[in-house]
Parts: C-alpha cells; structure tokens; sequence
C-alpha cells in the first residue's frame, strides 16, 4: 500500500467520462486521488482500492463539442433538472487568500472550471464548494457545460529547486508549479495558459 501524508494528497475525487485510462487503456470512471507530483491514482485514497496509476486523456485542442457518450449523457441529466425545475448555475469567480499556516504548509489547493465545449476553452478559479458540486452535480452546479479540477500550488519556498549531490533538498516554487501544470495541461487543457505566473501568491524563503 502506497503511503502519503494527507497534506501531499488530494483525496475522495471522482473521474468524469473520457478523463482517465488503466494500464490497460480502458477508460476509468470511479473515485481517485492526486499527489503532490500531478500523479493520478484509483481509490478514493491510498488505503481504499489497489492505487493502480491513471492517465490523463488528452483532449484534441480543435474538438468543440464533447465525446457522444459525454454529451447524451449531460443532455439527459439537464433534462432532468430542467423537467424538475432545478435551474443550473454557472460557477462563480474565487479568488484564494493564503494564510500564514497555509505559507508555513508552503503550498495551497486550488480549484478551477473548465467549459467542456467550445475552441477558447474558458477557464475561471472557483472555490473549494463550487468544485464539490460540479463534481458531484449537487446543488445546482452546470456539471453539463462545466468540468472542474484541483491542483495543488506551491506558495513558499526558494524560487527553483534546491540540490545536493544532484538530489532536490528543498521544492522550489517556480520547478513545482510548472511539474503541476504539465501534468494537468494534459486533461485540463488551457490550464498553464491561465496560470502563467508561476509565483502567484508566492512568498520566497
């Protein structure tokens, strides 16, 4: 069983359609976490499942509109609440405060929201209950037009990784963001361009 501390973990997500493959390369829909390297693995968390590793889907930068399995099935759950009276929101803007524990942690996490079709691939930070609910279509949240993702971020620290002997002795800001965004770029793409400052929020030690 693999091991992390729960501060370098993001626990009990659940994948979207066309999100992950197995080692296999069969499509993988169930709960997941992420480390802090950007890995994906099965499980709601390192002690429930096996933690097989998952790959990102890339998505085809030109495709405007969702696979066909994805969009029947929004289609049908916006229906649903549409026939049940439920009006769906689009998410709302957040913008997050680092604390001083947060800066002593060195890192935060952060959420945004994707459109799922279209060629500009709108991107806007939300926050942690926002995510919730796209993620498990509650409360009114536009799961249909919206997808979502948490990404870890480092806050404090040296700028760039820190070695001894060729061995990293300390995470540097700029070096573990950028690791983060290439990893998630994969599956999220248009998220190193709405990042583009590596050192947003940062405080260098």
């Amino acid at each position: 069983m693999k091991y992390y501390p729960s501060s370098r973990i993001i626990k009990n997500q659940q994948s979207n359609p066309s999100e992950f493959t197995d080692p296999q390369g069969k499509e993988y829909i169930g709960p997941y976490y992420t480390t802090f390297k950007g890995d994906s693995f099965t499980g709601a968390d390192p002690t429930k499942g096996a933690s097989i590793p998952l790959t990102p889907i890339a998505i085809d930068e030109i495709q405007q509109s969702m696979d066909p399995f994805t969009l029947a099935s929004s289609k049908f759950d916006t229906l649903k609440h549409v026939k049940n009276n439920i009006q769906l929101t689009n998410p709302e803007p957040f913008t997050p405060r680092p604390t001083e524990a947060d800066y002593k942690t060195g890192k935060i996490i952060r959420y945004f929201a994707r459109q799922r079709n279209g060629t500009t691939f709108k991107i806007v930070e939300i926050s942690n209950q926002t995510h919730n609910n796209l993620v498990n279509n509650t409360n009114g949240a536009n799961f249909a037009l919206w997808k979502s993702i948490a990404l870890f971020w480092r806050i404090s620290g040296p700028l760039h990784n820190e070695k001894v002997n060729n061995i990293t002795t300390r995470s540097g800001i700029i070096d573990t963001n950028q690791r983060i965004l290439d990893q998630a770029e994969k599956s999220f793409i248009g998220i190193k361009q709405y990042l583009s400052d590596l050192q947003q929020f940062a405080r260098v030690s």
